[in-house]
């Protein structure tokens, strides 16, 4: 099963707006699915407040079935790596599981203490369980939000964000919000879902990336990138207000070119797939106007 989850590429969101109520919003979350925003920048020791967008696919193939599954996010597993950031109140960065609302994290959404393992009854944890519309052809992707509150630590680097997800076929009567939903289903005789362990980049750099690219390209009114982070091939879209001549260029971390493309383009919409091997990237658009640039992460 490939997916990502939003703990979305859409870039030109603001990352320094206020924590405020956090509402599930398709405009906001990506396509197909993802983190909004797809890398997480904070300046060092500053108070960064924004909403977290995810979607996740409507359908996932197993065997020879075509699942349209339900997921829950596993909450208690929301640690970083290296603990880079915390709380605002100084506070280790954490989902706080007895008080939500006093984590760096918060789920609008109604989360529920579920059992996950079958074979014990005690093994139990929090979930945020998002229901799937039946993955119809144009259906809405299941979709969710998370408020995040936290603080940067003094030190540039990079860390990770751990997210656990799990996939499950939803049973009759499964509800977004509902205490009856069955996290360990069995289809035919088999286990019915799928645990991933996803990692959201979190960078803490003094130069965090532009939000807004309307300045920088103005005939290039919207480029994403998505899924972001990938398993080895994204799509770049972009859509053009005017006839431009554009290169598209992909640089290593260690500044190698890994991608070209430059062409003519007339005013409309575009998308280039790239496929790449596991790293951490920087996609360029350039033209006579300047340029704009938007990190990508390619996962094993």
């Amino acid at each position: 099963m490939r997916y990502v989850v939003l703990l979305t590429a859409v870039w030109g969101v603001s990352l320094y707006a206020q924590c405020t109520q956090c509402t599930p919003n398709a405009n906001q979350s990506p396509t197909p699915y993802g983190f909004n925003p797809a890398i997480l920048y904070v300046r060092p020791g500053v108070d960064t407040s924004l909403v977290i967008y995810f979607t996740f696919p409507d359908t996932v193939r197993q065997g020879g079935f075509l699942l349209s599954p339900n997921y829950a996010i596993w909450v208690d597993s929301l640690r970083l790596d290296s603990g880079r950031i915390t709380q605002q109140n100084g506070q280790p960065f954490a989902y706080n599981t007895t008080d939500p609302t006093q984590g760096a994290i918060h789920f609008d959404q109604m989360h529920r203490y579920k059992q996950y393992d079958p074979t014990d009854p005690n093994r139990k944890a929090n979930f945020v369980v998002y229901q799937n519309p039946g993955g119809t052809q144009g259906a809405t992707s299941p979709i969710g939000c998370a408020r995040v509150c936290i603080k940067a630590g003094a030190t540039e680097g990079s860390d990770t964000l751990r997210v656990k997800v799990r996939a499950f076929i939803p049973g009759l009567g499964d509800g977004p919000n509902k205490d009856t939903t069955n996290l360990t289903p069995q289809l035919l005789g088999q286990n019915a879902w799928l645990d991933t362990v996803f990692r959201y980049v979190v960078v803490v750099t003094n130069n965090p990336p532009a939000t807004g690219i309307a300045s920088v390209l103005p005939s290039v009114a919207s480029f994403t990138i998505a899924p972001n982070p990938a398993y080895g091939e994204a799509a770049v879209s972009f859509r053009l207000v005017q006839a431009t001549t554009l290169t598209l260029r992909v640089m290593t971390a260690d500044g190698r070119e890994a991608y070209r493309h430059s062409a003519t383009y007339a005013a409309g919409e575009y998308r280039h797939l790239l496929r790449l091997p596991a790293g951490l990237y920087t996609v360029i658009a350039e033209s006579a106007e300047g340029r704009l640039s938007h990190k990508l992460v390619i996962v094993e």
